[in-house]
């Protein structure tokens, strides 16, 4: 009996088609990459950039610690002063402990009633109690005519 000649398989993997499949990808994944670039880089180009300033590598705290144990006792400090907050508008900031003593001697207002009180022709009288030099008690004065 002769032997039969047999034949390579040559329909499950073709070498050209595989490179070629392979290369295509790379050149996809190549382009995709420059596309996403130039479609998501929203650095504006004509600003100029402070040469100190790198996106890549932003300004650390060097001492965290430190930095929050400093804006704790700018907090505390602020608690703690009587000033200004806004002149014109006649809004004052006092001390905490003495806001709290004031609390609890005088108790919290009844906003309800004042409301009513500022409405009617007795508002000025609230306001001046609570704030006579206030822009907001001269203002209502002058409305009402009886500016002193």
């Amino acid at each position: 009996m002769a032997k039969a000649h047999r034949h390579p398989e040559t329909r499950d993997v073709q070498l050209r088609m595989l490179l070629a499949f392979g290369g295509g990808l790379l050149v996809f994944l190549v382009l995709a990459a420059i596309g996403m670039k130039l479609a998501f880089n929203t650095t504006p180009r004509w600003l100029p950039q402070p040469a100190n300033v790198s996106p890549e590598a932003p300004d650390l705290q060097t001492a965290p610690r430190q930095d929050l144990v400093n804006f704790r006792a700018e907090e505390d400090r602020q608690l703690k002063i009587l000033g200004w907050v806004d002149r014109n508008a006649g809004i004052a900031r006092i001390p905490i402990d003495d806001a709290m003593r004031a609390i609890v001697s005088n108790g919290l207002p009844d906003w309800s009633q004042q409301r009513s009180a500022t409405a009617g022709a007795d508002g000025c009288a609230l306001v001046a109690a609570a704030a006579p030099r206030a822009p907001q008690a001269q203002t209502c004065r002058q409305q009402s005519g009886t500016e002193r």
